[in-house]
Formats: C-alpha cells, sequence, structure tokens
C-alpha cells in the first residue's frame, strides 16, 4: 500500500487596501481576477474624479466660494493621481506617467479654453467685466472732434468777453473766454484753443481776418473782404434837459 504524500497548497492571500477586504485563496486564476477587479475599480475612481475636478473649475466661475471650490477640485485630483498610480503603478506603470501627463496638461488647456469661451459668447459679459469702449469713456468725443475744427478760425463777439462771454463762428454761438484782456461786442476773434466747453479766443483786426481770407483763397481769386457791421445809429436826443450839478 502506496503511503499518501503530503498535498502542498499555496495560498495567496488578496488584500484590497481601499474597501478593507483581505481573503486567501489557493487558486491562481481566482487570485487574478480579483486583482483585475480591484484595479478596475481604481481606474473609475481616477476618472470620475478628474472629471469631478474639471466640473468644480467650472462651478468656480459660477458660485462665489472664497477659492473653497478651487481647493476642492485640487483635492480631486490629487485624489485622481493616488487612484491612478494604486491601479497601474505596480502593473503597467507607463499607463499611470500618461494618465498623469494628460492630467498636468489638460487642467490649463481647460482652463484657457473655458476662458476663450467665455469671452466670445454673451454669457461671458455676465461673468467677467468687459473693457469700456472709448465712447463710453469719452462721451463727448465726437463733440471735442468738431471742436478742434474750430482752430484758427475767425469771429466776432456777441457779448463782452470780460473775461467770458459770447462769439459767434461759422454761424455757432459758442461760449469764450479772452486771453485776459477784455473784447468788446462786434469786434474780431481769433479762436486759439479749446478748453471744455469753452474756446479761448484773442482780438484781431479787421486787416488780419484780410489776409488770412487771402491766404485762404485760391490765386486766381480774389481777396474776400470781411464784411464789417456798420456802426449803431446815433441815438436820439433826449426830450429833457440833464440837471446840471
Amino acid at each position: 500500500m502506496t503511503p499518501l504524500q503530503p498535498r502542498i497548497v499555496r495560498t495567496r492571500w488578496i488584500s484590497d487596501p481601499l474597501f478593507g477586504a483581505t481573503c486567501a485563496t489557493s487558486d491562481k486564476g481566482t487570485a487574478r481576477r480579483a486583482f483585475d477587479g480591484t484595479m478596475d475599480q481604481y481606474v473609475l475612481l481616477a476618472a470620475i474624479l478628474s472629471l469631478v475636478g474639471f466640473a468644480l473649475i467650472v462651478a468656480e466661475l459660477f458660485v462665489p466660494s472664497g477659492g473653497l471650490i478651487s481647493i476642492l477640485s485640487l483635492v480631486s485630483f490629487v485624489t485622481s493621481l493616488w487612484f491612478a498610480y494604486r491601479a497601474w503603478w505596480d502593473v503597467t506603470p507607463g499607463y499611470f506617467w500618461t494618465f498623469g501627463t494628460t492630467l498636468f496638461l489638460g487642467i490649463p488647456a481647460f482652463i484657457l479654453l473655458l476662458f476663450r469661451l467665455i469671452e466670445t459668447t454673451s454669457l461671458g459679459d455676465r461673468i467677467l467685466l468687459a473693457a469700456p469702449k472709448s465712447e463710453d469713456v469719452t462721451p463727448y468725443k465726437d463733440e471735442e472732434a468738431r471742436m478742434a475744427l474750430l482752430i484758427g478760425k475767425h469771429g466776432r463777439a456777441l457779448t463782452m468777453l470780460n473775461p467770458g462771454g459770447l462769439v459767434r463762428v461759422e454761424g455757432q454761438r459758442l461760449h469764450a473766454v479772452s486771453e485776459g484782456m477784455v473784447i468788446d461786442p462786434d469786434e474780431w476773434i481769433e479762436i486759439l484753443e479749446i478748453r471744455g466747453s469753452r474756446v479761448l479766443v484773442r482780438r484781431i483786426s479787421a486787416a488780419d481776418v484780410a489776409l488770412s481770407t487771402a491766404q485762404e483763397s485760391p490765386a486766381t481769386e480774389s481777396p474776400v473782404e470781411p464784411k464789417i457791421s456798420a456802426p449803431p445809429p446815433p441815438t436820439a436826443p433826449l426830450d429833457f434837459d440833464m440837471p446840471q450839478g
């Protein structure tokens, strides 16, 4: 009778540090299937947490949190890398480095793309402050440009400028300020500068106006003499005697 030979059984311990499950098995195939199942769970969690991290980046733009959502997004990405390390480092480290590099380059690219989409859509105007337009910053820009064209033009004083008053230039009534001297009504003036809604003027003679007009006219045309208004009519005599002191 042949004596019984002892059978040596190699026991494999399968441990799952994430879920806390530990079991023993002697079947190599069973151990492999259990290991593959654990790895699949790690891969799934790594993918889910990376997507959560990207979703939190979007939420940070819409929900004011003082940076709390950004911290949660960073935690999600770091945890996703840890699960990827547990899933691939011992078996295929290349997968882990590929996942980590994709995540490292994808986060800033996603942020830049997100800001680009916001800048080119109407939704971005509600989130980001748009730069003011030039007409909003200077609402009187067109008026200032029109006034600037009057520099060097000639006109007449409508009221006494002492130093402020009214002048008429090319049919426009303008608020004017003299250089410091008093300018009587109906005297010729020249615009020197634009100061806000007023113009700085100086007194000129009729000869200066005629010379300037002659220089601006074509050579074939005769100089145009400025029209000088006639002096006011003499006042009527008083019908009573002025008391003598």
